[in-house]
C-alpha cells in the first residue's frame, strides 16, 4: 500500500472517530441551553432556543445521518439511544460546567486577583473537559459498533465532503 493510501486510510478513520455520529459531540454544545435560558434569540443550531428545541434540532440531524448511510429501523432504534443516554450523561458536566464559569467570572472580578484559586479552576475546567471527551468518545464507539464497515465508510465520505461547510449533517 502506497504511503497516500496509508494517509488516506487514516484520514478517513480520523473522521469517522470524530464524526460518529458529530451530533453525539454537538448534543454537548446543545446543553449550553439550559443555563443560557434562550441564548440570544439565535435559533438551537447557535446554542440559543430552549433544551428541548436544540434536542430536536440535533435529532433531525442524527436522522440526516442514518438517512445518509441508509441505517435500517434496529440500527436507529440504537444509535438513538445511544443519543438519548449521552444527552443525559452529558448534563451535570454541563452544570458543572457553567458553575465553574461563574465561579472564574468572580475569581477574575474580585477586587484581589486570587491566582491560587484561579489555577484551581482551570485545572477542575480541564479535568471536566476530559470527563465530557470521555463520554463522547464512549458513545461514538458505541454508535460505531452498531454500523456496519460499510456504513462507516459512508459516512466518513459524508463528512469529509461536507466538512467546512457549517457542517450539515
Amino acid at each position: 500500500m502506497t504511503s497516500t493510501a496509508t494517509h488516506t486510510k487514516k484520514r478517513h478513520l480520523w473522521f469517522l472517530l470524530l464524526g460518529i455520529p458529530v451530533v453525539l459531540g454537538a448534543a454537548l454544545c446543545g446543553l449550553r441551553a439550559y443555563a443560557q435560558d434562550g441564548g440570544m434569540g439565535m435559533g438551537p443550531m447557535f446554542g440559543g432556543g430552549s433544551p428541548e428545541q436544540h434536542k430536536a434540532f440535533m435529532e433531525k440531524r442524527l436522522d440526516r445521518m442514518l438517512d445518509n448511510v441508509k441505517a435500517t429501523d434496529s440500527q436507529r432504534t440504537a444509535i438513538k439511544a445511544i443519543f438519548e443516554r449521552t444527552f443525559t450523561d452529558l448534563q451535570p458536566i454541563h452544570q458543572s460546567h457553567q458553575r465553574l464559569h461563574e465561579d472564574m467570572v468572580k475569581a477574575l472580578t474580585a477586587n484581589t486577583v486570587d491566582r491560587t484559586a484561579i489555577e484551581k479552576l482551570r485545572t477542575q475546567a480541564t479535568a471536566l473537559i476530559e470527563q465530557g471527551s470521555q463520554v463522547l468518545t464512549k458513545s461514538l464507539a458505541d454508535a460505531a459498533e452498531v454500523l456496519t464497515p460499510d456504513q462507516r465508510r459512508t459516512l466518513a465520505k459524508f463528512i469529509e465532503e461536507h466538512h467546512g461547510r457549517h457542517h450539515h449533517l
